[in-house]
């Protein structure tokens, strides 16, 4: 048994936008059971399934139903979180856990900081250095992850940051990234790729996990763009938990 998941920053759509039909029409020919979308709109998904949300205030003031990061499931959720840690950045996290096909699954949905994140002075805020916020990010993430309980866990969302070969962060948030999911998780979209740009939505998954299938979702109709962003898909299963004292012989 399988669990499908989609991950997609959609650049703020809203429910009204013409981009929204193909941006769902897209999301469910890959039928899944978890959804992680990130500069959304608190309603795009509609009326069905349960949705999650992180903070309203992303740091660049209230924007009505604008969100950073939400998380769909087509069954409810519990212990979650919108917080993760008082030092992250506003309004990009959230957390829970859900009933799917394959058992409870705990998801973390984040939306770390591009390299140019409030640092054009605004009222009332602090203005930030380049990467400033996207450091800080991955320093709360890190923590984060290092006191999470990596069984059946899914981190996902927009990571802002190329994996490998094409990144364009600087060496040492490069490798803060990477140390951020290791040894725990795996990234296994680092080489997704779409029309020669690699992703920057990325999939995490911890050790339990079996990848089937990752797949690119294109951002393309006809000559315009659903989003500046492609999207991600995934099938994944649960690694079957091995008897230690089954023995191999007959």
């Amino acid at each position: 048994m399988s669990l499908r998941i989609v991950n997609w920053n959609v650049e703020f759509a809203t429910p009204k936008s013409w981009r929204t039909p193909e941006i769902l029409g897209h999301i469910d020919r890959n039928g899944p059971e978890i959804i992680c979308l990130t500069e959304t709109h608190d309603e795009l998904l509609g009326q069905g399934g349960h949705a999650i949300c992180s903070r309203p205030d992303y740091g660049y003031g209230l924007k009505k139903n604008r969100r950073k990061v939400l998380l769909w499931s087509k069954e409810t959720w519990h212990q979650v979180d919108d917080l993760g840690i008082d030092s992250l950045p506003p309004g990009r996290f959230v957390s829970g856990i859900t009933q799917t096909s394959v058992g409870e699954v705990a998801v973390i949905g984040i939306c770390i900081p591009w390299f140019g994140s409030r640092t054009e002075a605004r009222r009332g805020a602090e203005r930030r250095l380049r990467w400033q916020d996207h450091e800080e990010c991955l320093v709360g993430l890190t923590k984060i992850l290092e006191r999470v309980d990596a069984k059946r866990l899914i981190v996902m969302g927009d990571f802002n940051q190329r994996i490998g070969q094409g990144s364009r962060a600087p060496r040492a948030l490069r490798l803060a990234l990477l140390e951020a999911f290791e040894p725990k998780l795996r990234i296994i979209t680092s080489e997704l790729a779409l029309r020669g740009r690699k992703s920057i939505d990325h999939i995490a998954l911890s050790a339990d996990w079996a990848v089937g299938s990752v797949n690119a979702i294109s951002n393309i109709h006809g000559d315009r763009k659903l989003s500046d962003h492609f999207g991600v898909a995934a099938e994944v299963s649960v690694r079957p938990v091995r008897d230690p004292e089954a023995s191999d012989c007959d």
